[in-house]
């Protein structure tokens, strides 16, 4: 059974690398996730992140590392209201790149349907850069499902899908639209502990100067 999860996710890994080879950017992303619940409506998210382009001629080079601080409360049965909090770390790795701090409004709602549940996420973002300020609305549909059963237990897999759209404006260039695709193969091995792998793809400014990128992530997801 193992096996079968693992042999449809290098399917699923393999046919958008064939589909984008020839013009894509291929980066990989590295989080580590900590999330604080108590029995409030107020929880906590703490995240680390490296991104990474994939070698070429033997050769890693890092984007960026990031801190991120998420303040969540329960707004409802299913929604939630989040502010967020983001420091990008760029000029370390390109002196020609600034750093960015972002803040991000979100409102998130997903209702469960048998063993399926079914998200939606809205967010608003102020990403500011040394020479200029982008404001970024995004809107993000996702579907999540255990492989095995109608729950998820300890030691059991899961998926999930989503798409995503985004339309930001600045005063130096001309809005861009983007849109991403993403699949999500995981393990809950215990009660804290959760561990992802991604594949995303991303078409970036489709309506002017369109580019591919294609993202493999791996992510940690501890409950404290």
């Amino acid at each position: 059974m193992t096996f079968y999860y693992f042999r449809y996710l290098l399917l699923t890994l393999l046919f958008p690398l064939n589909l984008f080879a020839q013009d894509t950017q291929y980066l990989s992303q590295h989080e580590v996730s900590l999330n604080f619940k108590n029995e409030t409506r107020w929880s906590y998210n703490f995240e680390v992140t490296n991104r990474n382009y994939l070698p070429i001629k033997n050769s890693l080079k890092a984007d960026h590392v990031e801190l991120t601080h998420f303040t969540t409360y329960q707004s409802g049965f299913y929604g939630n209201l989040s502010l967020g909090l983001r420091y990008r770390s760029r000029e370390l790795f390109d002196e020609q790149r600034s750093d960015e701090i972002r803040l991000t409004q979100q409102y998130a709602y997903a209702k469960s349907y048998n063993q399926y549940r079914l998200g939606h996420r809205l967010r608003v973002e102020e990403r500011f850069f040394s020479k200029e300020t982008a404001y970024r609305l995004r809107y993000r549909l996702g579907l999540d499902f255990p492989l095995q059963g109608l729950t998820l237990d300890e030691g059991e897999f899961y998926s999930a899908l989503s798409i995503e759209t985004l339309y930001t404006l600045n005063k130096l260039e001309s809005p861009e639209f983007n849109q991403r695709l993403m699949a999500t193969i995981g393990t809950k091995l215990n009660s804290a502990l959760k561990i992802q792998l991604s594949l995303e793809y991303r078409k970036e400014d489709y309506t002017s100067e369109a580019s591919n990128r294609v993202f493999i992530y791996t992510a940690a997801k501890i409950d404290l």
